[in-house]
């Protein structure tokens, strides 16, 4: 999935940077599940950055190299992208990609996450408002430049990157739990927790689940139709905004 959305946008952009775009939005999206929060947000300011280099590629063909030092981006920046012409450029790279990315560096820049001496430490609340907005840029981007709906932009984002949980050890595709006193439906919600939209299949937590089958088709059948903590579709399992809360409030996910 993630090749083809790298190989839709460099037809567009520039393929480095939809290289390093793509990195730094794993990362983000890495620290933030792990609770990392300034991590994840000085990780939104150098995707702000790569987002800024993409703004100068569309609108000029060139951009500051990676690696070189941007000039501020300012309001005289935001007043330079909207008054480019409407009939040449969308809305979102005039107004709105970079208003969305003042909004970012502000975060990063003023709260006590770029630099010392900031009135707000790194927080829950800042890296979600920044995880959200740079989720919003990149499905923006793909919107503009990858042929699909607002939705099926949405959808690949959400699809690019699954939680990185420490109780999980990933071994070529085969997840393991390490925990092994975890009960077999806490096991199904932290993998399920893990994959994010991707979900799994009964097979894959078949392999992945050490019991017998009757006791994962229990589990299953409890966790999807009495509490409401997984859904199932199209042959796979995911978890839902319940699973998640219960997750997060119940399992270590820390070893």
């Amino acid at each position: 999935m993630i090749n083809q959305i790298r190989n839709q946008l460099a037809q567009a952009i520039d393929a480095p940077l939809v290289d390093q775009l793509l990195r730094t939005h794993t990362e983000l999206k890495s620290n933030y599940y792990l609770g990392k929060h300034k991590p994840s947000e000085l990780e939104g300011g150098h995707f702000a950055e790569v987002v800024i280099r993409i703004l100068q590629f569309i609108t000029t063909g060139t951009y500051i190299p990676l690696g070189q030092t941007l000039a501020r981006f300012d309001t005289r920046e935001l007043e330079r992208y909207s008054i480019l012409p409407s009939a040449t450029y969308s809305d979102s790279i005039r107004i709105h990609i970079p208003r969305a990315v003042f909004a970012i560096y502000g975060i990063r820049s003023r709260r006590g996450v770029g630099h010392v001496g900031g009135d707000i430490n790194a927080n829950l609340s800042d890296a979600s408002f920044i995880v959200v907005t740079c989720d919003w840029i990149l499905a923006e981007l793909l919107r503009l430049y990858y042929t699909s709906s607002l939705e099926e932009a949405q959808k690949l984002v959400d699809t690019l990157v699954t939680r990185k949980v420490p109780l999980i050890q990933d071994f070529d595709g085969f997840l393991m739990v390490l925990d092994p006193a975890l009960s077999v439906p806490r096991q199904v919600l932290v993998l399920l927790y893990q994959r994010g939209a991707s979900g799994a299949s009964r097979e894959e937590l078949g392999q992945w689940v050490e019991t017998s089958p009757a006791n994962l088709s229990t589990a299953l059948g409890r966790l999807e139709y009495n509490h409401k903590y997984i859904h199932s579709a199209g042959g796979r399992y995911f978890i839902t905004r319940s699973g998640e809360n219960f997750v997060e409030d119940n399992i270590q996910l820390h070893m």
